[in-house]
């Protein structure tokens, strides 16, 4: 039990207190000289309208016998400490028993503190923060993404701003179906298109955000618009940057067994990788390993060390060749070819040639059919527009997995080479993959995320994931998570929060927060943002139009649909009538 007693005292009283303690702070003594400069210092604040408060605060402890009670003793104590609070000790308390009673509740008398002198000054925003109790957060106060408190308050925060970021503005955005995870996404979009005018790259399966995208293009904004479908002029060739390789290592020869190891540290402190540079050969191996393991966990654990010198050599042999033809992309059937060439060299022992020849042959399958015409065509560089928005089309679909998760490899290599060109330019990029739990539940995804993403704070560059849970996310996507500082978290019921902390690490507070969001349909959705400097509940109330650009429900097609056939009108145009009729629904009409 915390037990605080704070005692209301005149102002001016406790000035000429302060100023006598400054006028007896004479001579060069250093206890003298700090004493004054603590005085001055208290008078400065004071000045500034923070009030002084006599305050006695105590805390009670209780345990089954001896032992016990000395355990939560001391660990009371080594809380307090790590808080800047420093107890009394037991020795030098000659009233223990007494102040033990005095400071019960209700029990505290101010006038026998003037011989106990137990009391000590405390500031009032000192106060408020011990205080065991939530106050109704504001956020930042950067209105990046603006939302509300309980009391009706605006709470404000911006991952974009750089006083409001300590490590990285990457983000995860996680809500349970029914949550308003599609709204709350649209509105966080669009608030970032208003105040950062940001480049956006929209990753999504299903299609959510195509209104939207309709919507920002109708109103002068450049969108690119990609759907990964068999019909679609669509080409990700993974391996499309490897000749940049030879710059760096022209004799091919500098690949060994040291280096690959280097290149996936054990350590699982992503802030070392942060400061770390981009490791592109690393990046096209995990590409090469997922086309030729399929994704299958129990394939890739197969792979020894010795097979994965043997990629790394072939994606660069298959580099030389390139540039020896004059091409200037590499294609899936040039390292298909490397490694089935590898199969021939007599240098390697016979296990290793049928290994290499068994991934040529696994590589094969993404040179033709529906993967041959997403991964081995020659890649067009894309417009350089303000949102880019690429659905995952066919590739979502069940038993199309490896080649999902090689598309995104691909898309973000691409878009690594864009931010990088504009890392000069004024202009953020963000970079939002929605869905997921689909997309990037492979294990070996993340430590390729954590990868190509640990150069963006550099470039300007923001990784944001939404995702519906964290159920699908393997154990191995911790270090993805837990690089990302911003956490949004839509109504979290009691299983998603402990999925959560399978990921992050939670305070009981905030458990009990995350818990204590709730919704009512049609008005509002709570959720609490989780950084390293802040943790607040917040009430998402978003504007009708991001929910009418969001509307992806069959009922709500049919309604827009309806509204089309009879306004004449086109599907942005009929998004805002239902925004309207919402709208007018708030005011009561």
């Amino acid at each position: 039990v915390m037990a605080m007693t704070l005692v209301c005292r005149p102002q001016d009283l406790l000035r000429a207190h302060v100023a006598n303690v400054k006028r007896a702070s004479v001579g060069d003594g250093a206890e003298a000289v700090l004493a004054h400069e603590n005085a001055s210092q208290v008078e400065l604040q004071m000045a500034r309208g923070d009030r002084l408060v006599p305050t006695y605060m105590s805390f009670y402890v209780r345990a089954e016998n001896d032992t016990a009670l000395r355990r939560q003793v001391n660990h009371v104590e080594s809380l307090l400490l790590q808080n800047g609070l420093q107890t009394v000790g037991r020795e030098s308390e000659f009233l223990a028993c007494d102040a033990w009673l005095r400071n019960l509740p209700m029990n505290y008398d101010p006038a026998l503190d003037r011989s106990h002198r137990r009391s000590r000054l405390m500031f009032g925003t000192h106060l408020t923060s011990l205080l065991p109790v939530y106050g109704r957060s504001r956020g930042t106060g950067h209105p990046g993404q603006l939302f509300w408190n309980r009391g009706g308050e605006p709470l404000s925060f911006d991952p974009l701003h750089k006083d409001d970021r300590k490590k990285n503005g990457h983000m995860l955005i996680v809500g349970p179906t029914g949550a308003g995870k599609s709204a709350t996404l649209v509105y966080l979009i669009m608030q970032a298109l208003a105040v950062w005018r940001p480049r956006v790259y929209l990753i999504e399966a299903g299609n959510s955000f195509g209104l939207m995208c309709d919507y920002l293009r109708s109103h002068a904004l450049s969108v690119h618009s990609v759907a990964m479908q068999p019909n679609a002029d669509v080409s990700l060739p993974p391996f499309a940057g490897a000749l940049s390789l030879l710059e760096t290592d022209p004799t091919l020869a500098a690949v060994d067994l040291e280096a690959v190891d280097a290149a996936t540290p054990d350590d699982d402190d992503p802030a070392d990788d942060l400061e770390e540079g981009r490791d592109l050969l690393g990046e096209m191996e995990i590409a090469a390993r997922i086309m030729i393991t399929g994704g299958d966990a129990r394939e890739d654990a197969r792979m020894s060390r010795a097979d994965r010198l043997v990629i790394r050599r072939a994606i660069l042999e298959a580099a030389g060749q390139v540039r020896a033809t004059g091409r200037d992309q590499v294609l899936t059937e040039d390292v298909a070819t490397a490694l089935r060439r590898a199969g021939q060299d007599e240098s390697l022992d016979p296990r290793r040639r049928e290994r290499a020849v068994d991934m040529g042959d696994a590589l094969l399958l993404f040179c033709s059919g529906v993967a041959g015409h997403f991964f081995n065509r020659e890649g067009n560089r894309w417009p350089d527009v303000d949102v880019t928005h690429l659905d995952m089309g066919i590739l979502q679909r069940e038993g199309y997995e490896d080649q999902l998760t090689v598309a995104y490899i691909a898309l973000m290599n691409h878009i690594n080479s864009v931010v990088e060109a504009r890392q000069h330019d004024a202009r953020p990029t963000l970079v939002i993959t929605d869905e997921g739990h689909i997309i990037t539940t492979n294990p070996l995804l993340a430590p390729y995320v954590i990868k190509i993403t640990k150069m963006w704070r550099k470039f300007g560059a923001w990784y944001w994931i939404a995702t519906q849970n964290l159920d699908d996310f393997p154990d191995a996507s911790r270090r993805m998570l837990s690089m990302l500082e911003w956490w949004l978290c839509l109504v979290m019921p009691k299983d998603e929060v402990e999925q959560i902390a399978r990921f992050r690490q939670l305070t009981d507070e905030q458990r009990q927060m995350l818990l204590s969001a709730r919704k009512e349909s049609g008005k509002y959705t709570e959720g609490v943002v989780l950084t390293d400097s802040l943790a607040a509940l917040f009430r998402n109330v978003p504007p009708a139009l991001a929910l009418a650009l969001a509307q992806t429900e069959k009922d709500e097609k049919a309604a827009r649909a309806q509204i089309m056939r009879c306004e004449h009108c086109s599907e942005v145009e009929a998004a805002m009538h239902i925004a309207a009729g919402i709208e007018r629904r708030r005011a009561g009409d």
